[in-house]
């Protein structure tokens, strides 16, 4: 593959992007739906966030992002969620940052052969990549958004402390378990230094529509029903305008948590 290497640039941040539903045998249902987003996410991320390793032996696979599907029930989403999470931001800072990106052993996938390099997002938008000083991470959590309107994207930053939950378990347990961890809001100990910048939450729903009635065994039923042929296409169409909200979180400048 031909490419312009010095004319690469790359982003600003690193995304976690999580998906959190239940597992079989609910895995298509409307509770499920940030699982349905994310696979209809994937296929597309490659061309959009094309920048690889070129040193193979130390780092494989896409550097500026991750994806990962939570296996647990939705209202147990947390400490899984949150230990991946701690494990992906050691490696992000010590591999992709300190032996990838800083060094510039980056180059672009297969995914975007023939693309005009000086026009495209990542030269546009991106930073010298031995300009990076500290990880930023942001951890993207892909979920189910009751009473929104099918396959409409709310997105919303931070905590509890920002917006409202609105009540949605795997929300509930993943800022708990965040909090315990001191990882948002940051907690530091005493004359501790952190390697890397605070850590950035950005909660993406996707809209299930809602049940007739608001009765707890109504709900219950609502969320835990698959979702029909119309309604997983509505999710997967709402793929690319996440694709974009993405794009901005990844080249964001601004480091609010």
């Amino acid at each position: 593959m031909a490419t312009h290497l010095s004319l690469l640039k790359t982003p600003r941040r690193f995304l976690f992007i999580a998906s959190i539903g239940n597992p079989r045998p609910y895995r298509q249902t409307r509770h499920s739906a940030g699982h349905v987003l994310l696979d209809a996410l994937i296929p597309l991320l490659p061309a959009r966030f094309p920048l690889v390793s070129s040193i193979h032996q130390s780092f494989a696979g896409p550097i500026f992002y991750r994806t990962w599907y939570s296996s647990s029930y939705m209202n147990e989403s947390g400490p899984k969620l949150v230990r991946q999470l701690k494990n992906w931001i050691s490696t992000a800072q010590s591999e992709i940052l300190g032996k990838v990106v800083k060094q510039g052993h980056v180059e672009l996938s297969r995914a975007v052969e023939n693309v005009d390099t000086e026009k495209a997002e990542w030269q546009r938008r991106g930073t010298d990549p031995q300009s990076l000083r500290y990880l930023d991470p942001t951890l993207v959590i892909l979920h189910d958004e009751l009473e929104a309107p099918l396959g409409k994207v709310r997105v919303k930053r931070g905590g509890p402390e920002k917006a409202s939950l609105r009540g949605h378990r795997g929300l509930i347990s993943i800022m708990e378990s965040l909090r315990g961890k001191g990882l948002h809001p940051p907690r530091a100990s005493p004359g501790e230094t952190r390697p890397h910048g605070d850590l950035s939450v950005l909660r993406i729903g996707v809209g299930i529509g809602r049940p007739s009635t608001r009765n707890r065994g109504d709900v219950a039923d609502y969320v835990l029903t698959e979702m029909n042929v119309t309604e997983l296409a509505a999710v997967h169409a709402a793929a690319g305008s996440v694709l974009d909200i993405l794009a901005d979180e990844l080249y964001r400048e601004e480091n609010e948590p």
